[in-house]
């Protein structure tokens, strides 16, 4: 036990207790250029310390671990930069990404379908599954339970989004008012996407609860307290 406190106190291994700190750190970060920065601070640190022990086999892997960092930092930096969003698509992300990644947010609008919708027309049935989760631009709808208006929506707002997050079925009908414009996701497809980024999930259903709260708000100060007590709100 001693040698191995004397061995880790050798200011000659300061390099590498650096580096390991800064390589677990770099796997908390919840933004991937903090996380990229981070990792190349580590394999920098972690390659000096392997010419300081004479081992060039670690050294070059190092090397590479951090060439390979900088690489894709630069690719995200490059993506990040690359083209400007629309006045509707940065609404969405305003709305649902906050904080998310540009190049993240970039892939998740165009998994999307921008429609323009007539009056009238019915998008989510009371006690089905929606097919889509519509996010509104512009044009109002009205939220019915039992043949019976309980709330309205409008711009900056989601609809089929309680029935996304809860798997269950819709709670309301929601049928334009207005025409309508909306950013419309394929559910299975949204849900696939989701799964492969786990960040890029956590900052819409933050963007859900938010949207949620606004909601429920709304309908709570027009319709009653009864509403608000709705299962979802007008969220359906």
């Amino acid at each position: 036990m001693q040698e191995f406190f004397a061995a880790f106190a050798d200011p000659a291994n300061v390099a590498g207790h650096i580096s390991y700190v800064l390589l677990i750190t770099s796997v908390m970060m919840r933004k991937m250029h903090h996380l990229r920065m981070v990792a190349i601070s580590a394999g920098t640190f972690s390659a000096v310390y392997y010419v300081q022990v004479g081992d060039p086999v670690s050294f070059f892997w190092e090397s590479l671990f951090t060439l390979v960092n900088a690489v894709q930092l630069a690719i995200l930096f490059v993506e990040n930069r690359r083209g400007k969003f629309s006045s509707e698509e940065q609404s969405f992300i305003d709305t649902a990404l906050r904080g998310l990644e540009r190049v993240h947010a970039r892939r998740l609008v165009k998994l999307g379908q921008w429609q323009d919708l007539p009056d009238n027309e019915v998008l989510i049935v009371e006690d089905s599954t929606p097919l889509h989760l519509y996010y509104v631009v512009n044009g109002t709808a009205s939220v019915e339970r039992e043949d019976r208006m309980i709330g309205m929506v409008g711009p900056g707002d989601f609809l089929g989004e309680m029935s996304y997050l809860t798997g269950k079925r819709a709670t309301a009908t929601v049928r334009t008012v207005t025409p309508m414009r909306c950013l419309v996701f394929d559910r299975k497809a949204l849900r696939a996407h989701l799964a492969r980024h786990p960040e890029v999930r956590h900052a819409l259903e933050a963007g859900f609860n938010r949207n949620l709260v606004e909601k429920l708000v709304k309908t709570s100060g027009k319709q009653g307290p009864d509403v608000a007590a709705l299962p979802g709100g007008a969220g359906a």
